[in-house]
């Protein structure tokens, strides 16, 4: 775990980081053969920002 001056702060960064990633894989998901592992993923990373979930932010 990680010790950090301001902890919401962190998790906003960390949030808005899943939410691009969401929004990548949907993208690749618009191009690419694999369809279903993209999806997939941007469905996981979009749970994952909307969670709030983070195990190595200390708060």
């Amino acid at each position: 775990m990680f010790k950090v001056k301001d902890p919401e702060k962190a998790l906003k960064a960390i949030a808005l980081f899943r939410y691009a990633l969401a929004a990548l894989f949907l993208l690749l998901a618009l191009f690419r053969p694999e369809k279903l592992l993209f999806g997939g993923l941007a469905l996981l990373a979009l749970l994952m920002a909307r969670s709030g979930y983070c195990p190595l932010v200390r708060r």
